[in-house]
């Protein structure tokens, strides 16, 4: 793995387009500026498009969906794979509701995909085991859905990428797991919003769509584990989601080499 792909994020300062979650969309600007890219929040369907071809990647997140936004979501990624951009998806509670079902369901039939980051249960809704209450990662039988999730992968032809207490990335051909982090991420709101923030910087700087997911779910977990092994006794989630930030916006490759915690299965299946 060549950790050192991470530095091309500060290197090349990637504009990453975001059609994100109205909760998070603060957190998830912060973070790619941490990570060295720039962001840009134009969610207006009569501008998505025309942003999308001026970026290096774009990040679509359902996780506060409203029709007008799934025009511009779709406009948007429309755009980006008419223009080489390329575009990554988080089905945010894909199983919750029928809403967030067919919004899916109509993105995946318009825009390819570079890479699609979500929990075990969202990424179960897509492999048609439905569950979910939103953004909790319920699904608890994971390994029985890695066949399911392989053959997804190589049907879309884009790579998958499950976060988890042990993340999963496959492009259908080729699969790594990832075991970085903390819980306490799971503790902060945004996290997986960020994450998949993330990932759209490494692909905005070049880097190849498999190992995007890896570096990205490797450094958020990196950077969670220095956040909490900094804090003192007596500090708590508000000090950790700072310290969180901070860790991030120190990342490297050097960084990442050192405490990066993954496992390549080359040509696995």
């Amino acid at each position: 793995m060549d950790w050192k792909l991470w530095d091309r994020i500060a290197e090349t300062h990637p504009l990453i387009h975001q059609l994100t979650n109205v909760v998070t969309v603060n957190d998830c600007a912060n973070i790619t500026l941490a990570c060295g890219a720039s962001p840009v929040m134009a969610d207006a369907p009569e501008e998505a498009a025309e942003m999308a071809a001026a970026s290096d990647a774009v990040v679509i997140n359902i996780g506060t969906l409203r029709q007008d936004q799934l025009d511009a979501m779709a406009r948007a990624g429309e755009s980006a794979n008419k223009h080489g951009v390329p575009v990554v998806l988080d089905p945010v509670g894909a199983g919750a509701t029928r809403l967030r079902l067919e919004a899916v369901d109509r993105l995946l039939k318009r825009v390819k995909f570079s890479v699609i980051r979500g929990n075990s249960s969202e990424i179960g809704t897509l492999c048609g085991r439905r569950s979910g209450r939103g953004v909790d990662a319920n699904l608890d039988d994971l390994d029985s859905l890695l066949p399911s999730i392989r053959n997804l992968a190589k049907e879309l032809q884009t790579v998958i990428a499950v976060s988890g207490p042990v993340d999963y990335v496959t492009d259908g051909k080729q699969e790594a797991y990832v075991e970085n982090g903390t819980p306490l991420l799971t503790r902060v709101t945004g996290t997986g919003c960020m994450l998949t923030a993330v990932v759209g910087c490494c692909l905005g700087a070049g880097i190849d769509p498999f190992r995007s997911a890896i570096l990205s779910l490797a450094a958020v977990g990196i950077a969670g584990e220095k956040a909490k092994a900094s804090l003192s006794e007596g500090e708590g989630i508000g000090t950790f989601r700072i310290r969180f930030f901070d860790e991030m916006s120190r990342m490297n490759g050097e960084t990442l080499e050192q405490a990066g915690k993954v496992k390549l299965l080359e040509k696995s299946v």
